[in-house]
C-alpha cells in the first residue's frame, strides 16, 4: 500500500461518507476522523465482518492488508443499556430496482445464443466457463443465487467486478454481503430507521440514538413491558 487510499464509512443502510487514508495510518487517525465527521467517537468499526480494536496492534496491522481502495468501514452506534431480525430485505429490493438499470450497461453478445434458462435465442451475457443469460432471465437467476453470481456451468462463485460495471452497485453488493456477514452476530442489529448497533452489554433494552426508539436488540421490535410482557433480560427480552 503506498500513497492515500480511499475508503467509505457507512453508518446507516445505505449511507456513506467518502475519505482518504493515508499511508502509514493508525487506528488514532480513523478515529480522528470518526470524530470530525460524526462528532464522536462513542463507536464501534467493523470492516470486512472484523471489529477494529484500539488496544490490540498485532490484529490490527492483520486487519490493515483488508482495507483497500473503497472498503467500507461500518460505524456501529454503542448500545450500554443492557443477531436478530436484520432489515436486510429492503437491501437486497433496492438492489434489484438498480440492477435493471445496471443490465443496460452490461455488455452482450454480438450474435443471438440460447439462453441457458429460458432456452430462446437471444443476446445474452456470457461469463465464467460459458454462462449464457438473457438480461430478461438474469434478475431472477440472481436473486434466486442470493445475489451472487454463480456459474451454471462449473458452480463457481464470480466477482461481481467481472460481470458489473458500475463501481456504486458494485459497492452496494459488497456491502449487502458485508451487513449479512456481520448479522450473524448475535451482538449487531439493525435499526428500523436503518442505524447500525452494536450490544456492548448484551441486555434486550436498548435506545437507538439515531431515532430515539426504545427496542428489543435480539427482536428488533418496539419496547412494550405492558402489552408484550417484555423483560430487561441478557440474550432475550422473553
Amino acid at each position: 500500500m503506498s500513497g492515500t487510499i480511499n475508503v467509505f464509512f457507512a453508518t446507516m443502510k445505505g449511507s456513506k461518507y467518502s475519505t482518504q487514508l493515508k499511508e502509514g495510518y493508525s487506528v488514532e487517525d480513523i478515529k480522528k476522523i470518526v470524530q470530525e465527521k460524526f462528532g464522536s467517537t462513542n463507536y464501534r468499526l467493523v470492516v470486512n465482518g472484523q471489529e477494529i480494536q484500539d488496544n490490540d496492534p498485532v490484529k490490527f496491522s492483520e486487519l490493515k492488508k483488508s482495507i483497500k481502495n473503497s472498503t467500507t468501514i461500518y460505524v456501529c452506534q454503542r448500545m450500554d443499556g443492557g443477531s436478530g431480525l436484520v432489515d436486510i430485505d429492503s437491501h437486497k429490493a433496492t438492489i434489484l430496482v438498480d440492477l435493471q438499470d445496471e443490465l443496460r450497461k452490461i455488455p452482450t453478445q454480438q450474435t443471438n445464443s440460447e439462453c441457458m434458462i429460458c432456452t430462446e435465442e437471444k443476446k445474452c451475457i456470457k461469463f465464467c466457463c460459458s454462462s449464457i443469460i438473457c438480461k430478461e432471465c438474469f434478475p431472477n437467476y440472481f436473486a434466486n443465487y442470493d445475489y451472487k453470481i454463480i456459474c451454471l456451468t462449473c458452480n463457481k462463485t464470480v466477482s461481481p467486478e467481472k460481470v458489473f460495471v458500475t463501481l456504486q452497485f458494485i459497492q452496494s453488493l459488497l456491502q449487502l454481503d458485508e451487513t449479512t456477514l456481520m448479522a450473524r452476530n448475535i451482538d449487531f442489529q439493525i435499526c428500523t430507521c436503518g442505524a447500525f448497533s452494536i450490544n456492548s452489554t448484551m441486555y434486550a433494552k436498548q435506545k437507538c440514538d439515531n431515532c430515539q426508539r426504545w427496542l428489543c436488540f435480539f427482536c428488533n421490535a418496539d419496547w412494550n413491558e405492558t402489552e408484550k410482557k417484555m423483560r430487561n433480560e441478557t440474550y432475550t427480552c422473553r
